[in-house]
């Protein structure tokens, strides 16, 4: 957009990457973003899908045996893990809950941004 000042560079938003900011932002010409929101919101037992933030920590994934993360998601965790045993290890603090919850917030970002990048190219945005 105008006002950006020398449109031959990318337009770097930092510390900003909701995907309610990102909704926001766009049209405004923000080529790039970077923030630490997928991989904070992972280490504190908040996992990100399409209809919204999964609190694994909540009881009431206690129980959800086979229920997946996120339906339809490809990523390593979501293949081999379901809510009730990333419930499980987020209560007991396993080292190893963080690595897989980051897994899949970063994967659900890079999949909502390359949908931002699909309306960009079809001019919806």
């Amino acid at each position: 957009g105008e006002g950006w000042g020398d449109r031959t560079k990318p337009v770097h938003l930092l510390g900003i990457a909701d995907t309610d900011s990102i909704d926001m932002t766009v049209g405004f010409g923000i080529d790039t973003y970077d923030s630490c929101f997928p991989t904070r919101l992972a280490r504190h037992g908040t996992l990100l899908t399409p209809t919204g933030k999964i609190h694994i920590k909540n009881a009431s994934h206690k129980k959800s045996y086979g229920v997946p993360i996120a339906e339809g998601c490809d990523c390593l965790t979501c293949r081999t893990s379901d809510r009730a045993y990333m419930h499980h290890l987020f209560k007991a603090n396993e080292p190893a809950f963080v690595g897989m919850a980051v897994r899949h917030n970063v994967r659900f970002m890079n999949d909502y941004m390359e949908k931002i990048r699909e309306k960009i190219m079809a001019n919806e945005i």
